[in-house]
């Protein structure tokens, strides 16, 4: 079965803090906690459930509870109209049960467009829906009341009139019916409770930001989820009637991601995320965790929850869509008999969260399930502010002393040469070379990590590189620092805009960091010649001192307006289709600046570890095929085949639509797929980058520091060179 899903319309700020709520810093695990307190016999299991035949061309949209059956709401494209039905079953066994009024429903949006049906305590039912009407610019939310063999609108008239404020529509979250007759409708700004009868407003309670997008309701209560510092679910607040007048906090603290939420009975919670399916009771403080995450398909980065639902037996499913457009009903209910088989627990390390790793960690242990390995990261992988790394060492180092060391680290962002020089990471060479040779890997980038022994000690799952893309320039101009160098010091037009010291450290150091200083002597020629470079550029763009509160220098983004070269680091295939659109729109043209690529996922095994079999067998498996394969948007594969392989897939489900500034004005942008010509030229560079970027953060401190006396012209080449050599002379003598 396929499910098509939608473009969404994202406006520059609704896309800022959607961004802004992914943050999230703090410690976080995943993995086997609490699991030996487990017998050893019996426990939930998932297994995935049939979905009727006929709902192959169908988009499920929903999945609810009514009466203790399973419901699905599933939505088609009729010519100009999108059709309706509602499916309900128990078990495998489902039926079509769509009311009258419901079938004779048309709505004039795609497929893809938000729709929920709502039971109400009455036998009433009403359909929400909303999407961008004919005639309008944004989301409108609909409401409609089941009658017989018609359908009244209801729509409450707040939903239809523009937020002065805001300057758009009402943004609905949700809608859910309550047994006393009324709907209670979460917005981003208030609680409405409406009329059932007409949707008129009974009551509105204003909500200041501390309330997320969760909200479910069970007839008696609704409940709103409360977001924590890092935007995740931190709490559930329970309001009898919808009000919040003797309203309840249930606290939640399992996950700082995504979270779905619905009730079970009893005023029973059941929640679901990666790390796993919680169970909450009235009258408990902590949740009750039902089934690791790893062990189901919330642990799988390829395979996303629409929604869950519970029956009063205890039995819970939940609806997911695959990358590709597969949709899988699974149910997860206690078998007595089903034994837990782990005899090997390994701990990964990495500083940030990686979809790949989680995607890795739980493949592997359905291939082999007695092997567990649980994740620890100190930020989660939407983390946009500086990391602490004085406390990621100390941390880390800690655990490498003690009992508590892991088995596997990932080196991103760390010191790998000292970590290796001191003995505490194992030689995988073992395992990468043969792969090489073979010619299974990109070498170009896996060979890096070869030392001159022959040793090596990490071996990088994922890379990226920095596109260098723009008008008015040829590839060759900016295909270098020298090149650009050269073409910018003979144009008046400020191709990238002004520029902060440290913006433009930021921006070119990494491509120089290691030429101008190796195996600890500082590289004199190196540095005079990359200085003469930056002057060129800083001259070209302009130098600045500070910049206003929210004020950000040039990027990709600003290419169809004032800008006429930028920089945007390719991330994957996926992960290409906004600049690839961009450089389409402008007619421009790209290329991988400096020919150097950005390592990701670098894995090492710890050599103190009782699983090194089990940890190089692991790294084989996070090198193959099965994890390769996969699009994370986070970095293009170092497997060859997959390489080819995600080069050729259809990507039109992670199109979108927004708005960029062109002429002082903002204008409809189309992210869109790119030709396979453009996906291939994209191959042909990953396959032709010669050199790892390198990030020194006392390196970069001393030439924010020493430059920008030398790149106002207040300071000589030669004094400049001095200042950093002495900035760095103590550094480079431990």
């Amino acid at each position: 079965m396929k499910l098509k899903q939608g473009k969404k319309w994202i406006t520059a700020i609704l896309c800022t803090s959607l961004l802004s709520g992914l943050c999230a810093c703090g410690k976080k695990e995943t993995g086997i906690d609490g699991l030996a307190e487990q017998p050893s016999k019996g426990r939930y299991v998932e297994t995935q459930e049939t979905l009727p035949e006929e709902l192959g061309d169908w988009t499920v949209k929903q999945m609810f509870e009514v009466e203790d059956k399973v419901h699905l709401l599933a939505a088609k494209r009729e010519g100009e109209k999108t059709v309706l039905r509602e499916w309900a079953g128990q078990g495998q066994q489902f039926e079509d049960v769509t009311q009258d009024w419901l079938a004779a429903m048309t709505l004039p949006c795609e497929e893809w467009s938000e729709m929920k049906l709502i039971q109400g305590g009455d036998n009433a039912q009403y359909l929400f829906a909303q999407y961008v009407a004919e005639g309008t610019e944004g989301y409108t939310g609909h409401l409609w009341r089941g009658e017989g063999e018609t359908a009244e609108e209801i729509t409450p008239k707040k939903w239809t009139t523009i937020n002065e404020e805001w300057g758009s529509y009402e943004y609905i979250l949700g809608v859910t019916a309550l047994n006393d007759g009324t709907l209670a409708a979460y917005s981003y700004t208030s609680i409405d409770l409406l009329k059932g009868e007409d949707g008129s407003l009974l009551e509105s309670e204003p909500l200041n930001s501390q309330y997320g997008d969760t909200f479910i309701g069970d007839g008696d209560n609704i409940y709103l989820g409360i977001a924590n510092d890092s935007g995740g679910l931190g709490g559930i607040e329970k309001r009898r009637g919808g009000k919040e007048s003797g309203a309840e906090t249930i606290p939640f603290s399992e996950s700082s991601g995504s979270v779905q939420l619905c009730t079970q009975g009893d005023g029973n919670l059941i929640a679901a995320c990666t790390e796993g399916i919680f169970r909450w009771q009235p009258g408990t403080e902590d949740w009750e965790k039902l089934l690791e995450g790893m062990e189901t398909d919330f642990g799988l980065t390829d395979c996303w929850c629409q929604g869950i639902t519970a029956l009063s037996d205890g039995r819970i499913y939940a609806l997911f869509q695959k990358s590709g457009g597969e949709v899988k009903l699974n149910k997860y209910e206690y078998d007595p008999e089903a034994v837990i088989e782990v005899t090997e627990r390994l701990k990964l390390y990495t500083v940030h969260e990686s979809y790949l790793l989680n995607q890795a960690a739980a493949l592997y242990h359905r291939e082999h399930p007695e092997v567990l390995i649980s994740i620890q990261y100190t930020y989660p992988r939407y983390y946009y502010d500086e990391a602490d790394y004085d406390a990621v060492y100390q941390e880390l180092n800690t655990m490498l002393m003690g009992d508590g060391a892991p088995d596997i680290l990932v080196m991103d962002h760390l010191n790998m040469a000292s970590y290796a020089g001191k003995g505490l990471l194992e030689n995988i060479n073992d395992v990468v070379e043969p792969l090489e040779k073979n010619g299974e890997l990109l070498s170009n980038i896996t060979g890096a990590y070869v030392q001159e022994n022959g040793s090596r000690y990490a071996a990088p799952l994922q890379f990226g590189f920095y596109i260098a893309a723009g008008r008015d320039i040829k590839v060759e101009n900016m295909a270098s620092m020298e090149a650009l160098a050269d073409f910018l010091a003979k144009e008046k037009y400020s191709y990238m805009g002004s520029m902060t010291v440290d913006e433009l450290v930021d921006k070119f150091y990494p491509h120089f960091c290691e030429e101008i200083v190796s195996g600890k002597q500082l590289n004199k020629e190196a540095l005079d010649r990359n200085l003469e470079y930056l002057r060129a550029i800083a001259e070209n763009s302009g130098i600045i001192n500070a910049r206003e509160k929210d004020e950000k220098g040039f990027n990709m983004w600003d290419l169809p307006d004032q800008a006429k070269l930028a920089f945007e680091e390719a991330d994957g295939f996926k992960g290409c289709l906004f600049p690839m659109s961009i450089v389409n729109y402008i007619k421009g043209d790209f290329t991988a600046f400096d020919n150097s690529f950005i390592p990701s996922v670098q894995m090492g095994i710890c050599a103190k570890s009782r699983y090194k079999d089990t940890a190089k067998d692991f790294l084989r498996f996070a090198l193959s095929e099965t994890i390769q394969d996969t699009d994370y948007y986070s970095g293009f594969p170092v497997r060859l085949s997959s390489l080819e392989k995600q080069s050729r897939a259809d990507r039109s489900e992670a199109e979108a639509e927004t708005a960029i500034m062109v002429d002082g004005g903002y204008e409809v942008f189309q992210i869109k797929d790119y030709s396979e010509d453009i996906a291939e030229r994209l191959v042909t560079l990953c396959k032709g980058l010669d050199k790892p970027v390198k990030e020194d953060s006392k390196i970069r401190e001393v030439l924010t520091e020493a430059l920008e006396g030398y790149l106002t012209g207040d300071q000589s080449k030669e004094e400049t060179i001095q200042k950093i050599e002495s900035g760095l002379k103590m550094y480079l003598a431990e």
